[in-house]
């Protein structure tokens, strides 16, 4: 038997009614025994990657997206982070999908980069959920006594905080209703990484340290900042940091690793798009790097 998925973006009683509708008319029209039809609202979908997971699946009629030959993404509306991350996940498990536009698409979320990365070989990411909400708190006794719920969106540290009871995320989406949120398993940490890249080179790699106020070491939250050797760091967190950028097409982008301050396990927390280079902190450095790259790039165009 064939399983088809058709996904839509419906969000008033009236759409939901009228995609129900569509889907029954394509059991009638297809009304074959070896076809089964099955559809849902793109927002009732749960995703989730850990190192050794993924996954996308609907809690409510208990299907993953892998299970089915077909996945047809009718209408996305502004849902466009989750749609990419179905495409992403639909390839790598072989499962034919429309349309494949989407393959086009690299959005500055940190779901669907994770997304992306983790099905092209880079797995180390804490384990993160996003979905449904009355799903994420029943997920959210799993990630332990206490979780990172932050803006899927957001930079700098922004709309990042840390929870323990179903309540403070349901206070939290109360107060910020159009921010998309993820649920994180919390590392414990005193400071992490940020490698920035430039035209497929390290060129500097600075180590933040949060100055004890909160669980963050951005600098823009009150961390401090200093240089460290790229010879100072393991050649594999290296290589997987250029090869992210080079999945993700990026020819500038600041990679951000964190260490487990229990066992000293690497994970990577996001790949930024548009690090920051005019401001924060070693600015002179890092338009020196700027500039060397602009210069590398043009040589290279006379070249060809």
């Amino acid at each position: 038997m064939k399983k088809v998925l058709l996904i839509a973006r419906a969000k008033s009683p009236g759409s939901v009614q009228k995609a129900d509708l569509f889907a029954d008319k394509m059991r009638q029209l297809l009304g074959n025994e070896d076809i089964q039809i099955e559809n849902c609202e793109i927002t009732e979908l749960f995703f989730e990657v850990a190192k050794d997971k993924i996954g996308i699946y609907h809690p409510e009629k208990k299907f993953d997206v892998r299970d089915f030959d077909l996945v047809i993404m009718r209408h996305t509306g502004k849902c466009w982070v989750e749609a990419q991350a179905i495409a992403r996940y639909c390839e790598r498990f072989d499962v034919r999908y429309t349309d494949t536009y989407l393959d086009r698409l690299l959005l500055d979320s940190k779901l669907s980069n994770e997304f992306l990365l983790w099905c092209n070989g880079i797995t180390q990411w804490p384990w993160t959920m996003y979905g449904p909400v009355d799903e994420l708190v029943r997920r959210l006794p799993e990630l332990g006594d206490k979780a990172v719920f932050k803006d899927s969106n957001g930079s700098k540290g922004r709309l990042n905080f840390v929870v323990s009871t179903p309540d403070e995320i349901r206070a939290i989406v109360r107060q910020y209703p159009d921010v998309q949120f993820v649920l994180q398993e919390f590392i414990p940490n005193d400071s992490d990484l940020r490698i920035l890249i430039m035209n497929k080179h390290v060129s500097m790699i600075i180590r933040r340290t949060g100055d004890g106020s909160s669980h963050l070491n951005n600098t823009s939250q009150g961390g401090d900042a200093e240089l460290v050797s790229i010879s100072e760091v393991d050649s594999k967190i290296i290589d997987l940091s250029l090869k992210a950028a080079h999945v993700a097409k990026l020819q500038v982008a600041g990679v951000d690793v964190m260490f487990d301050a229990r066992n000293n396990d690497f994970y990577f927390l996001e790949i930024n798009n548009a690090p920051q280079i005019s401001s924060g902190t070693f600015t002179a450095e890092k338009s020196t790097s700027y500039a060397q790259m602009i210069q590398s790039l043009l040589e290279v165009e006379l070249v060809q």
